[in-house]
């Protein structure tokens, strides 16, 4: 995991799938319904790129929401990550459906161009820019989803990742799927809202100030979660003001919820 995170941490200290490489057919981006999704058929890029099985990835599709679910109308941060220093280009298509394998939610491309809309909206993808790799190990795509504005059960996200040669064909290119499943969210504590707390310095390097904006009461507290949804430490808020010792995480991209209220932390 620890190539992962330093993957993470160059996209995001300076500024989650159909794909070819750039010499060939679609440089700029997945033409839709390509994720291995039931609602795009099962289509996963193989039907081209065929000289390999896709290979199923556990954690290479990865957001805060897992394992703590959605709350509807919120908004999370996906990434979509590809790890092989063979690589010489990639791409990707995700999307999210319901249990009927419908589209769901909303997609936001993320930051320094490398992301796109896909398949009428319903799906994101990799843009010319976004199909470098950006670290010798591989790279990493970050883009938002926006959840229903009503709980409508379980969402499944599917992402097909090209891990491409860059030989200028379809041979020898490896795809690689990645999904998971997020429920609505039961249980979350508001006893905290989002205006009633800060934390600086982030990125951060061994501790993080805490300052509530208001006394707080009893059973206010703050998570931090990893990129797996794992809840990693859990820290009761107090006083006014506190020190939270981070030095023991690795570098990356965590979460810090407090309520039903979620930011993003980087630990360097």
């Amino acid at each position: 995991m620890k190539k992962i995170y330093n993957i993470l941490i160059v996209l995001a200290i300076p500024a989650l799938f159909m794909v070819f490489t750039s010499e060939v057919m679609y440089p700029g981006g997945s033409p839709g319904g390509r994720t291995g999704s039931p609602g795009d058929g099962g289509s996963n890029c193989t039907q081209c790129h065929s000289d390999f099985s896709p290979i199923n990835e556990d954690d290479w599709l990865v957001s805060e929401i897992i394992g703590t679910g959605y709350t509807p109308g919120e908004t999370y941060s996906i990434f979509v990550l590809g790890i092989d220093p063979d690589a010489n280009k990639w791409g990707f298509e995700a999307t999210a459906e319901n249990v009927l394998g419908d589209k769901v939610g909303t997609f936001t491309p993320g930051v320094l161009g490398m992301t796109q809309m896909a398949n009428n909206n319903g799906a994101v993808t990799h843009t010319l820019l976004g199909n470098n790799p950006i670290a010798d190990t591989g790279t990493v795509w970050f883009f938002t989803w926006t959840a229903p504005a009503e709980s409508i059960g379980d969402i499944t996200f599917y992402a097909a990742i090209n891990a491409a040669n860059g030989n200028g064909n379809t041979g020898g290119d490896k795809i690689h799927l990645s999904q998971f499943t997020a429920s609505p969210a039961v249980g979350i504590s508001d006893n905290m809202a989002s205006e009633a707390i800060r934390f600086y310095p982030n990125p951060a390097t061994d501790y993080i100030y805490v300052e509530a904006t208001n006394s707080p009461n009893q059973n206010n507290y703050m998570e931090i979660i990893n990129l797996h949804g794992q809840m990693v430490k859990r820290i009761e808020i107090s006083d006014m003001k506190q020190t939270i010792d981070v030095s023991e995480f690795d570098s990356g991209i965590y979460f810090i919820r407090a309520g039903n209220h979620t930011e993003r932390l980087v630990i360097r």
